[in-house]
């Protein structure tokens, strides 16, 4: 699957997860008889009105003409709505040329740097070292699922892939999104409050049991 599929698919269950806690019914990937051949993405159904909702990345618009044709007729459909949600392409970040993510050999040398400038007093530089490490980490986990991501991300982007492929738990992902937010303030020169050594020696944990917990990369 295509890195742009898995954001699409990642917001689809998203939307899904949000009509099912508002009591709607939802359907995916549902055939509409008045339009031969089109899969809708999400109905979602409630109190007698049913709305269409279809989820596409910008670049995939003009690929997909019957989209068009749908707004049109559910406009003219008593009981039915449409809703076009557009979702973002994974962001390339700009890279030195040749950028490769390291070996999981690497990352656990990395970590052990950690630990070494934690004991000088270095918790944010610290933080920085083993959040990498993470990131390292977690593409081998997804590589060992057939999905390899080779350029240099959003990290929001590693966390979802992760995810996805259920490499990581939904509390694993709940937890490193907040690390992550702690990633982004140190990272560009904010002085964070909350913060901790025990927050790198916890993430330190984390991943050292993400990498123990897949024997391929021990």
């Amino acid at each position: 699957m295509k890195d742009v599929e898995i954001v699409q698919r990642n917001f689809i269950e998203k939307k899904v997860a949000e009509y099912l806690s508002k009591g709607y019914e939802v359907e995916q990937d549902v055939p509409l008889e008045f339009l031969p051949g089109f899969l809708a993405d999400l109905v979602v159904r409630k109190d007698g009105e049913t709305k269409v909702i279809e989820v596409k990345y910008r670049a995939s618009l003009a690929a997909s003409p019957k989209t068009g044709e749908l707004a049109q007729i559910l406009h003219n459909k008593p009981g039915w709505s449409f809703e076009l949600l557009l979702v973002g392409e994974p962001e390339r970040l700009d890279s030195p040329e040749g950028a490769r993510s390291i070996a999981v050999e690497e990352v656990r040398q990395r970590l052990a740097e950690a630990e070494k400038a934690l004991e000088h007093g270095l918790g944010e530089a610290a933080f920085l070292l083993v959040w990498s490490a993470f990131e390292a980490a977690v593409r081998e986990l997804i590589a060992a699922e057939g999905v390899s991501i080779t350029r240099v991300t959003q990290s929001g982007y590693v966390l979802d892939q992760a995810v996805y492929h259920g490499v990581i738990s939904r509390e694993d992902y709940d937890y490193l999104a907040d690390m992550r937010r702690y990633r982004n303030a140190i990272a560009h020169g904010f002085d964070v409050n909350g913060f901790s050594d025990e927050k790198v020696t916890e993430l330190i944990g984390v991943v050292l049991r993400l990498l123990d917990s897949e024997p391929a990369l021990v």
